[in-house]
């Protein structure tokens, strides 16, 4: 069952806007700045799916669309065997044969209140053969026992429910899977579906309990084996730990009259897990609940209470359950464009003079808004919302992770690993070109490591090009802050080594590394031989107790395992004197943990301070700093200051 077109001449802030959806789309998706109406467009789509008899009610908070002033039409597909009670009880009509599987339904209401309606079948050629056959189509669906379409609205929100005995006593007599339950329930309103949700549960666990234990006493009088034990509650399970692994449903508590689930050995009732997993865990139920395969799904705002990496999930779990059927999302959720791809994404524009909305467009067919999107690394179909910020490194690494947690987690904040600084900036120019050809407004910005760059280069990063240059050595120095690092030290009760010694320490016993690639680094220090694999083991073994104690002897050691030519070989020396000078400079300054290697010394940091790991230590750091009981040194917010003015 999916949606072929859809076409409004006027119907309330709309004008002129037309939908064609590619036949094999399972997903799609409505996109566009607050205001817009995509929710209204679902609103739209649940009043025709009354009309073809998908649902058997229809409850819109804004009213019945076909009692305002409009024009529109829409086109359904419905694919064959998906509707058993179609296919084989209309077969015999007359128009079968004809028939291209869509019902198409065309209405208006005009200024004194007369409103025409038209359901067709698509393919039979005779007028009011195609209305007949359209209206057995209709009827047959309407008498379906399965469910054939689900619409859950955005007004969602899981308070802690106290049910009473009385309502459970209630639920008990019910039987949720009559077609009143079922299909005569799947249209109302999101808060009608909480509210039964917990009591369909309890209801159906005793149901079933009561059922195996009379199917046992049966067996047992007969002499035959027992039932054994199926798990009505498996597919829920199952489904819920696909989008949220860690979360193991375990049951009821009928006492307590709640849902039960395990998150890594500790056991919680649904209201004591957080917004996120409580949203995933409802939806999910209402799909196992009602049982949509085949149908039309309809979800306003399937964003909410969701941060990316679920939006993710949830949305990849959801693009596998449609079959034949087909989900309608009205979104701000590049993650979940991304999913439904730019073919099935449709952007709504407002027109700023007459206030209609009156342009829709497929994402891919606009061309420098599309090039646009694969530059910034995502769908981007509302780029004035957000703020996209290019980064170094590789997104195996989880770069875009750190810095999302090191600029306190800003929801329109998007990160993107493009490699190099030189990717980087490149990256950075061209979408801000391609936004000026769009004439879209976009936050751009750049971000690189500082490493050993000059401060001539870093002026060129900063001024010409708006980067942001690191006043670090590189991103994880940020986790260095001695005052951030003396604050995990105390909660872990290591006491006797401050943490500035402890960095120094660590930093020390990589002084060789350090100096060779600030020496390499200096200008005109690009052109020297490669270093040969002996002279790398060494200088990665260099101590600073090593080069203090006697620079010369390490330079002669070096001299003999590079065999370079002599001119080559001084011009290194005479920077390795430099860069040892600048080691010796910054320890006795106490910045040494802003410039020193941080990949490698928070590594020896991190254990030392008495973390599993890198991982536990950077997450407790973002904790310390998070609730304030760790400062946030200057350099950190120098960059959180960066993104916050894009």
């Amino acid at each position: 069952m999916r949606i072929r077109n859809l076409e409004i001449v006027t119907w309330r802030h709309f004008e002129n806007i037309s939908i064609s959806v590619p036949d094999d789309a399972g997903l799609v998706c409505i996109v566009g700045a607050n205001g817009t109406g995509k929710s209204h467009l679902l609103e739209l789509i649940a009043a025709c799916a009354h009309k073809f008899g998908l649902s058997q009610g229809v409850e819109i908070p804004r009213g019945d669309p076909f009692v305002d002033l409009h024009e529109f039409s829409l086109t359904f597909y419905l694919a064959p065997g998906v509707s058993e009670v179609v296919d084989n009880g209309l077969i015999s009509l007359e128009g079968f044969a004809e028939w291209d599987r869509t019902l198409h339904i065309s209405s208006r209401r005009n200024e004194q209140g007369q409103t025409a309606t038209v359901i067709s079948a698509g393919g039979v050629a005779d007028a009011n053969q195609s209305a007949n056959f359209a209206q057995q189509v209709m009827q047959k669906l309407n008498q379906s026992k399965e469910v054939h379409f689900l619409s859950l609205d955005a007004d969602r929100a899981y308070p802690k429910k106290t049910i009473n005995f009385n309502e459970v006593a209630q639920a008990y007599e019910i039987d949720w899977e009559q077609t009143e339950y079922t299909r005569g329930r799947s249209f109302k309103s999101t808060t009608t579906l909480y509210d039964e949700w917990i009591k369909y549960f309890l209801a159906s666990e005793n149901q079933s309990g009561t059922k195996l234990v009379k199917e046992i006493r049966q067996a047992r009088l007969k002499g035959e084996a027992e039932p054994n034990f199926a798990d009505h509650f498996e597919p829920y399970k199952s489904a819920l730990q696909s989008v949220l692994p860690h979360v193991v449903f375990t049951g009821v508590d009928s006492k307590k009259r709640t849902l039960l689930f395990d998150t890594t050995g500790l056991e919680l009732s649904f209201d004591q897990l957080s917004g996120g997993e409580r949203e995933i865990a409802f939806l999910v139920g209402q799909i196992d609940r009602f049982g949509l395969r085949q149908g039309l799904f309809l979800l306003d705002e399937p964003e909410l209470h969701l941060n990316a990496d679920l939006i993710r999930s949830w949305v990849g779990y959801l693009t596998g359950t449609v079959e034949e059927g087909q989900i309608w999302l009205a979104t701000h959720s590049l993650e979940a464009v991304e999913a439904a791809g730019q073919e099935a994404t449709f952007v709504l524009e407002r027109n700023d003079e007459t206030r209609k909305v009156d342009r829709l467009d497929r994402l891919d067919n606009r061309p420098v808004l599309s090039a646009l999107s694969r530059s910034v690394g995502t769908p981007a179909f509302s780029l004035s919302r957000l703020r996209f910020v290019f980064v170094e490194g590789e997104e195996s690494l989880g770069e875009r992770e750190r810095f999302r947690m090191l600029t306190a987690t800003q929801e329109d904040l998007r990160f993107m690993e493009c490699g190099s600084c030189n990717e980087v900036s490149r990256r950075v120019c061209a979408v801000r070109s391609l936004a000026d050809a769009a004439e879209e407004p976009i936050r751009v910005g750049g971000v690189v490591d500082r490493d050993f760059r000059t401060s001539g280069d870093i002026e060129h990063l900063r001024n010409e090009l708006g980067l942001h240059v690191l006043e670090v050595h590189e991103v994880e120095n940020f986790y260095l802050h001695p005052a951030s690092v003396d604050v995990i030290l105390a909660q872990n009760g290591i006491t006797g080594l401050p943490a500035i010694e402890m960095i120094l320490e660590a930093a020390d016993s990589l002084a060789g590394s350090w100096i060779i690639q600030r020496a390499v680094a200096l200008a005109q220090a690009t052109d020297l031989p490669e270093f040969t694999p002996a002279a790398k083991e060494r200088t990665k073994a260099l101590k600073w107790e090593e080069v203090e104690a006697d620079l010369d002897v390490i330079k002669d050691e070096l001299k003999g395992l590079l065999g370079w030519p002599a001119d080559d070989f001084e011009k290194l020396a005479k920077r390795i004197d430099l860069a040892a000078k600048s080691f010796r400079k910054l320890r006795a300054s106490g910045e040494i943990w802003k410039h020193c290697e941080g990949k490698q010394v928070l590594s020896t940091v991190a254990v030392a301070a008495g973390c599993a790991g890198v991982r536990a230590f950077v997450r407790a750091v973002n904790a310390a700093w998070d609730r304030e009981a760790a400062p946030i040194s200057e350099e950190l917010q120098a960059l959180r200051q960066y993104v916050t003015d894009l």
